[in-house]
């Protein structure tokens, strides 16, 4: 009986087992054809794919050819064509089409046993936290609109369902596309990606206001919105590189592209419509005037500035009015 000199498998791209084949010999070829040693069944490997090889004199090394194929292989983020060469690493995958190839040599040492998982504490407090702070938010958000305390115990419970179901479907949508996509659900972590992002929102909008409440620096509050979607927007990463943990890089750049090209185009809707690029026309939040850092604005400049904000409202007044008269 020949020695069993390794062990090659193949998995989709959700980890699951597609075909295993032990190693008496080397070399040893992988495609579709039946006289391959690893047989494949994706339409986009080749019958002939690879040849892989050990040298003698090489025991440490495996070597591995490129056979006929217009879709060459794939070792990390390199591709390799017809008639290439090159090292396969130990512990790597090759790519052939949408198979992923592993190879397990006879004498690489094996990893000890794993301890069977144990139930995610760490991981579910700091879910139940998070939803805990989302629930505490959005009853504070409801308490500062309501104009009485019975007004406010009526709407709180519709306010805090709403939050949940909302909350619940958005992360359900995510999670049937990672299972779909990498053959897990992860709905918790979903969720928690959706609760960190909405905290985040509300704490940039504070801040933001704060800012400009203290030191009378009205652009932050002007632009909040704008630092809200940066803030979505590596919400939106998360969720991309849970489904696809393999194109992080890809994503990345994607969502960086988007906000380029989207900020600038709602700032640009923004002046098209308002003829300014905020929505905002003064700051809509007041703090404790002891959190008042800049200095308070002497009675005459504040008469002169707002008689130039009333003739710069008098000159709108007047553009608009013409416009009426025109159509």
């Amino acid at each position: 009986m020949m020695p069993t000199l390794g062990l090659i498998e193949a998995f989709d791209r959700h980890g699951a087992l597609l075909a295993r084949a032990p190693i008496t010999r080397w070399p040893v070829t992988v495609g579709r054809g039946l006289d391959c040693d690893l047989v494949l069944d994706d339409p986009h490997v080749a019958p002939t794919h690879l040849r892989i090889d050990r040298a003698v004199d090489a025991p440490m090394g495996v070597q591995v050819q490129v056979l006929h194929t217009r879709n060459g292989a794939r070792l990390g983020r390199k591709r390799h064509g017809e008639g290439d060469r090159f090292d396969w690493p130990e512990g790597t995958q090759i790519d052939l089409g949408r198979t992923h190839v592993a190879l397990r040599l006879a004498d690489t040492p094996i990893a000890p046993e794993q301890a069977l998982p144990t139930f995610p504490w760490r991981t579910a407090g700091t879910t139940a936290a998070l939803v805990t702070l989302m629930v505490a938010t959005a009853a504070g958000n409801s308490w500062l609109e309501a104009r009485d305390t019975l007004q406010y115990l009526k709407a709180l419970p519709s306010v805090l369902l709403m939050m949940l179901l909302v909350l619940g479907a958005w992360s359900g949508m995510w999670a049937a596309v990672n299972k779909v996509f990498a053959g897990q659900l992860q709905f918790w972590r979903h969720v928690r990606i959706a609760c960190a992002a909405a905290l985040a929102v509300d704490a940039v909008h504070v801040v933001a206001h704060l800012t400009a409440f203290a030191f009378s620096l009205e652009v932050f509050s002007q632009f909040a919105n704008v630092l809200a979607m940066v803030v979505l927007a590596g919400a939106l990463y998360a969720h991309l590189a849970t489904v696809l943990p393999r194109r992080r890089v890809g994503l990345a750049l994607m969502v960086v592209a988007a906000v380029v090209v989207g900020v600038p185009s709602w700032l640009g809707a923004q002046w098209l419509n308002n003829m300014r690029l905020s929505s905002a026309l003064y700051m809509s939040s007041l703090f404790p005037p002891s959190l008042r850092v800049a200095p308070a604005v002497p009675v005459d400049q504040f008469l002169q500035e707002t008689e130039s904000l009333r003739g710069k409202l008098d000159r709108r007044l007047r553009d608009d009015g013409q416009g009426n008269d025109d159509e």
